[in-house]
């Protein structure tokens, strides 16, 4: 018989990271048009009143940002709010006070916020200026930097605010 032995830390971080997923997706889905930052309607407009900032001529029409070569639709998955769901969940499913876990979702929000803003202002010039680029860009090269911030966030929120002020063990 195989015996299996389980963390339980480990069991709880996962069950509470779940339904912190689930709950947040749910809510993100429900109530999208109340939620001021992170619908496909802010960011639609917060783009094009950027781009439109720094001398790039476009219109907006609902979602869609028109330039003359190109265009950019703003769907859900363009607003951040999956990695805000993503990094919260990280944040409440870990062993920390709740101080410090506030500390890190009121971190976390806005960091996203303008890495995703930042990120959309960066593919809309590359999709006007080398659309060739865009997809490349779009799919894989900017989806991996999303990730890799996300995960960068929350394991400098655990080294620089859960774990500061713990001594540390010298062998």
């Amino acid at each position: 018989m195989i015996k299996i032995k389980f963390n339980k830390e480990m069991v709880k971080f996962i069950v509470v990271f779940a339904a912190s997923l689930a709950v947040l997706y749910f809510v993100s889905i429900q109530f999208e048009s109340y939620i001021p930052i992170f619908n496909m309607r802010s960011t639609a407009q917060v783009l094009y009143f950027s781009l439109k900032a720094i001398g790039i001529n476009a219109t907006l029409e609902n979602y869609q940002i028109i330039f003359s070569n190109f265009s950019v639709d703003i769907i859900r998955q363009c607003t951040g709010i999956f990695e805000v769901i993503a990094i919260i969940s990280c944040i409440v499913a870990f062993p920390a006070a709740v101080k410090k876990k506030i500390i890190g979702v009121s971190l976390a929000i806005p960091l996203i916020y303008f890495f995703n803003m930042a990120r959309l202002i960066f593919l809309s010039l590359l999709g006007i200026y080398s659309s060739s680029m865009f997809e490349i860009a779009h799919e894989y090269l900017l989806q991996l930097t999303f990730l890799a911030v996300v995960v960068f966030y929350w394991l400098f929120w655990i080294d620089k605010v859960v774990k500061k002020n713990v001594p540390s063990i010298e062998a």
